[in-house]
């Protein structure tokens, strides 16, 4: 082996050395963060860590039902769904991705019902306007039943003073008199 030759080979090395150390020093992306690439879009945020990555993980855990137990939500729940849910979560608002992001990303896999509350849009609307509405309607016929009694109650006093007898009449017009001030 000549000198040139040599030198080719050690040139060919660090430069197989250096490619090397560079995939190492990059972890390869996760399947979650190119899942929710493709199905999200880039992220919309910053990425978190610390005390801001627990405290956005838990409030998006908090929105999302947990599929198995799906009275609590995948914050409460304690199953190993629910659990790598909040992981997969952490990882995404790791890596950038906006809280609503993750949750769309969920959506995608779930699909709605992956929600507590439901958007309150198309049909879902009609879960969010029907208790309001009950509840005006309730109040209206419970107002006009107040009216209508007390409209009542009235007539029957009328009524009752036209049926008092004469020597009790002009008692009756000095009480009435009292009442009405």
């Amino acid at each position: 082996m000549n000198v040139r030759s040599s030198f080719h080979v050690v040139v060919l090395l660090a430069l197989a050395l250096i490619a090397a150390s560079a995939a190492v020093a990059q972890p390869a992306e996760s399947p979650s963060i190119g899942l929710a690439r493709e199905l999200v879009g880039e992220p919309a945020g910053e990425p978190l860590s610390g005390a801001a990555l627990d405290l956005e993980t838990h409030d998006v855990a908090a929105l999302m039902r947990c599929p198995v137990c799906q009275g609590l939500s995948v914050a409460d729940s304690p199953t190993t769904s629910a659990i790598a849910m909040r992981e997969e979560a952490r990882e995404l608002l790791a890596a950038g991705f906006s809280g609503e992001q993750v949750l769309a990303y969920f959506e995608r896999s779930y699909g709605e019902f992956i929600r507590l509350s439901p958007k309150p849009e198309g049909f879902n609307l009609v879960v969010w306007v029907l208790p309001v509405a009950a509840l005006v309607v309730g109040a209206l016929i419970v107002g006009l039943r107040i009216r209508r009694r007390v409209r009542d109650a009235s007539d029957d006093l009328e009524d009752a003073a036209e049926a008092i007898p004469e020597d009790l009449a002009a008692y009756a017009e000095r009480v009435r008199k009292e009442v009405s001030e």
